[in-house]
């Protein structure tokens, strides 16, 4: 019979920031190891992060057993519950191939023990995985710089700077971008290229960086 290594992990900022835990984890994996047919053994890591696989002794164990061949396949909920990190997850995958074990991401629908269909769930995962991570770290680096004083945004043209600020107070007050743009057009009033509003025309300058910067 199969055996599989049912890992779950969670660290403090987990627990506290998205109610993740332990046993909604195992749970999950348990159902799923069932209905494989798989005999399985919890393996709990509390406390750790995901941000790499260093400190990781429960999974450093885990993976020691299947080199071992004393279980066949690692399960996880999700990629980041074995690492945040795409290079070690893209390791994990190298080592499972090459000492002959298999991985399970339920939450992911990644799968290295489907035949022919692992390698595209892999590089879909992969792929998206290192897309949030970019997106997480250029929010964060945007703060950060914010909270030192930066600003963001296309540089408006002095001459278009009162009209920019109209069109603010104007949707601050409540008024449709629709009526926005037609009454600056029947006043005769240009967009900063010279052209007519529209609501998009609207719609984009009262969501852009710059608007945040001139509340």
């Amino acid at each position: 019979m199969t055996k599989a290594l049912l890992y779950c992990r969670v660290s403090t900022d987990d627990q506290v920031e998205n109610g993740v835990s332990l046993e909604a984890q195992e749970q999950a994996l348990a159902l799923e190891a069932m209905r494989r047919g798989y005999e399985f053994e919890v393996v709990r890591e509390e406390g750790k992060s995901g941000k790499s696989l260093e400190g990781r002794d429960k999974l450093a164990e885990a993976l020691d057993l299947l080199d071992k061949h004393k279980a066949d396949v690692l399960m996880a909920v999700r990629m980041d519950r074995l690492s945040r990190n795409v290079g070690d997850v893209a390791s994990l995958m190298a080592r499972s191939k090459k000492r002959g074990w298999g991985i399970i991401l339920s939450g992911d629908k990644l799968d290295t023990t489907a035949d022919g269909k692992f390698r595209t769930y892999l590089d879909a995962a992969l792929a998206e995985r290192e897309r949030d991570i970019i997106s997480v770290r250029t929010k964060e680096g945007m703060a950060e710089k914010k909270r030192q004083g930066a600003v963001f945004g296309r540089v408006v043209d002095p001459g278009f700077l009162p009209t920019y600020r109209r069109v603010l107070d104007m949707h601050r007050q409540g008024i449709s971008m629709n009526a926005i743009a037609r009454t600056l057009n029947d006043e005769g009033v240009p967009t900063a290229k010279g052209g007519k509003f529209y609501a998009s025309t609207i719609r984009a300058m009262v969501t852009s960086e710059t608007a945040r910067t001139l509340k």
